[in-house]
């Protein structure tokens, strides 16, 4: 035994040395099957690049094409709305017509149209190439961006109200993430879990351009300033293999810098391109398609950015199947794709709010809990929120409850109470204005506008428009205008040369009690009294008394529904006053006056619509051309084959026929005819003048503030032209008598 005890000890010991060198052995196996047969978890970055980022659904349909299918996708900015899609389950094909069927340029600049206003917000013509709000000690606050694009925010929504269920995006048919930038410490922040749509609104925050995104008291603004190209993201959420798809441009040489919008673009870039070298290094497969003759404003060009992004693809296909031998070409099976358009309400909650009270809130975008909405109601409800122009920011979100209910969200961020506009324009009636306009939005009493304007140069001007409303989207309201202005007024001879001219002071005030609806209309019942003087010009034929004072009342109505007040495509507007002087003691002339404009538009295609137009004005026989004021007809907002002053009459009609083209995002263009009749005995009377003009004019929508020239030649062969830069119609035109 004690010989067999040592051997039987030494047998055991070469076998445990053998169980373990065998051990090493099958380690040492799969370590070289895995470094020779790589896993197969795959992931596809996408790029920031402004619409360039188009090309990445070309490279998807031909990856479609050959069965190959990430289990992992990211993005940055266009790169995560695309990728977005992507994991929602869509095709490549159908994010394709997606993409083509979006106006992507309306769609980033997220105005909102004029039609969309509540018509109570209509009663003053729009104003100010730029405004501030003013904080509590009344000093003016610099926006944080250019566009505040609430209709980004409520469009994202409708987009993806679908992934609401899903707030771990590694749920999603498949997982993604996407990359913002925290504005307040500079780092990356990657978005795996929470809202879809806030995350994806986050990483296009373009700085200074978009207003920075607020999450949870964090603001961000686009993932490309940290990362643009998310590939190290992919491989810490668990993908092996990355394939890269750059569409972001190069740095631009010196000459290419010819303006303050390129440096701009320049400036981004730089830091955009310094924190991309550092993901390419991680990236196993780069894909850059040949963008070089598109920039990433480039939105109409969608289509060639789609085929570009898949002939690239297609030509890198051998180099392709090469590295990725571990997948095998086959049909790839549908994912299931989002597709829930239904949502039970269970309640709703109002977050960031701090001057308005969340019923209060609730009741503007009349949504209401226990009922089931589909995206689309939901988006339309938030937008009658913005409607009434207290937000700056209102969009929705849904956050699943469990049960298939869900919490909608409504984020806020309320416009301040005092608002501070200034505006500079000029027109070829009154030259050169400038102007500073103070609103208070429920600072003097609830629900209530005080809205005063001083404008100096071509005329000089102030107005003090206040009005008390009882009720919120319908109701009541009265008003208080007084005013005071100085203008002049140019005399012409039958030669249509201008003789002299004669200086106008007038001051006086109205009062009114109306009502209003929230798309129907507006009717005031209103009384006035104002004094006129006139000095300073001899004219060559009779003039008004140089001094009156007209007092009386009367009653106007409204109508709206234009998509844009400068250049309407479509919609219908109309305006009448009826005004009635009755009393001697009062007024210096006894009268009774009606004026009034219809307008209609209708489009035709995308880019044409027709147009039509009847504006009249009568003293019913009752203020002789010689005694009274009468209608000056020409100018830019009447009779425009004439300047403003050279015809006047007590009895006009105007009628116009056009056609409006709008073939750019910021260009109109637009002909037509008017025809004019006047006469200083009766509106509809045998015994009248007429002339007629044809016209055409150009109009560009700038960011700040509209140009409009239009040229036209009456029958008389007399040519005008007439050049509109800025706001320059009366804000207050509703207002007056």
């Amino acid at each position: 035994m004690k010989r067999i005890l040592p051997m039987m000890r030494c047998q055991t010991g070469s076998f445990k040395s053998l169980f373990i060198a065998k051990r090493y052995l099958l380690l040492a196996t799969f370590c070289l099957i895995a470094l020779l047969c790589p896993a197969h978890e795959l992931g596809i970055a996408l790029s920031g690049g402004g619409a360039r980022g188009f090309a990445h659904i070309g490279v998807l349909k031909v990856l479609e094409e050959e069965g190959i299918r990430p289990k992992y996708i990211s993005g940055t900015s266009v790169g995560a709305l695309i990728g977005a899609f992507y994991a929602m389950g869509y095709s490549a094909a159908e994010i394709e017509s997606l993409a083509i069927a979006t106006d992507w340029e309306s769609f980033i600049k997220g105005n909102e149209t004029r039609e969309d206003l509540y018509i109570g917000h209509k009663r003053w013509a729009p104003y100010g190439n730029v405004s501030f709000e003013l904080g509590e000690n009344w000093k003016p606050q610099l926006p944080y961006g250019l566009y505040m694009v609430n209709g980004i925010n409520i469009k994202l929504f409708e987009l993806y109200a679908a992934a609401s269920p899903y707030q771990d995006f590694s749920e999603l048919p498949i997982s993604f993430a996407c990359m913002g930038t925290n504005l307040i410490t500079g780092e990356p922040k990657s978005f795996t879990q929470g809202s879809l749509m806030q995350a994806l609104r986050a990483s296009m925050s373009i700085p200074s351009i978009f207003l920075p995104f607020e999450i949870d008291d964090e603001l961000y603004i686009d993932g490309g300033i940290s990362q643009n190209l998310p590939v190290k993201l992919l491989k810490d959420l668990g993908a092996d293999t990355v394939i890269g798809i750059k569409v972001s441009s190069s740095l631009r040489d010196k000459d290419s810098l010819g303006n303050l919008i390129k440096v701009f673009d320049q400036s981004l870039n730089i830091g955009i391109i310094r924190n991309l070298n550092q993901e390419l290094e991680a990236c196993d497969i780069l894909f850059e398609p040949e963008l070089s003759g598109y920039v990433s404003t480039d939105f109409k060009h969608i289509k060639e950015l789609i085929v570009l992004g898949e002939e690239y693809a297609r030509a890198q296909l051998p180099l392709l199947k090469e590295q990725l031998s571990f997948y095998q070409q086959e049909e790839l099976t549908p994912l299931p794709s989002l597709r829930q358009n239904r949502f039970w309400v269970q309640e709703i909650e109002v977050k960031g709010n701090t001057l308005l009270s969340q019923a209060k809130i609730r009741e503007y975008t009349r949504l209401e809990a226990q009922r089931e909405y589909d995206p689309l109601q939901i988006a339309r409800g938030c937008l009658h929120g913005w409607n009434t122009e207290f937000f700056q920011v209102i969009y929705p979100t849904l956050e699943p409850l469990g049960s298939d209910s869900y919490r909608l969200l409504i984020h806020v961020k309320e416009r301040a109470n005092k608002l501070l506009s200034l505006n500079m324009s000029y027109n070829s009636d009154v030259k050169l204005s400038a102007s500073a306009i103070l609103r208070l939005n429920n600072v003097l009493l609830k629900n209530s506008t005080l809205l005063t304007e001083l404008r100096l140069g071509g005329e000089n001007e102030l107005n003090i428009d206040y009005v008390k409303n009882f009720g919120e989207l319908w109701g009541i309201y009265y008003r208080i205008f007084p005013y005071v202005n100085e203008k002049t007024m140019y005399v012409y001879n039958e030669d249509h040369f201008r003789t002299s001219s004669i200086k106008s002071f007038e001051g006086g005030f109205t009062s009114g009690l109306g009502v209003f609806s929230p798309s129907q209309g507006v009717a005031e019942f209103f009384a006035y009294s104002n004094y006129t003087h006139l000095y300073r010009g001899m004219a060559e034929t009779p003039i008004p008394p140089r001094t009156y004072t007209v007092s009386g009342f009367g009653l106007k109505l409204m109508h709206e529904c234009l998509d844009d007040y400068v250049f309407p495509t479509r919609g219908l507007s109309f305006i009448s006053k009826f005004n009635f002087a009755r009393n001697k003691e009062i007024s210096d002339f006894v009268y009774s006056k009606f004026g009034g404009e219809l307008q209609y538009h209708l489009p035709l295609a995308k880019t044409v619509s027709v147009n039509t137009m009847i504006d009249v004005g009568s003293y019913f026989n009752s203020a002789p051309l010689e005694k009274f004021d009468p209608y000056p007809l020409g100018g830019t907002e009447g009779f425009v084959g004439l300047p403003k002053y050279q015809i006047s009459a007590p009895h006009y009609r105007i009628l116009q026929a056009g056609i409006k083209l709008h073939p750019r995002n910021m260009l109109y263009i637009d002909a037509g005819m008017q025809h004019l009749s006047y006469a200083e005995n009766e509106l509809w009377g045998t015994e009248y003048n007429t002339m007629y003009c044809v016209y055409g004019g150009l109009g560009l929508k700038l960011p700040f503030f509209p140009v409009r020239l239009k040229l036209a030649v009456n029958n008389e062969r007399q040519f005008t032209s007439m050049l509109n830069v800025g706001y320059d119609s009366d804000i207050f035109h509703f207002s007056r008598n």
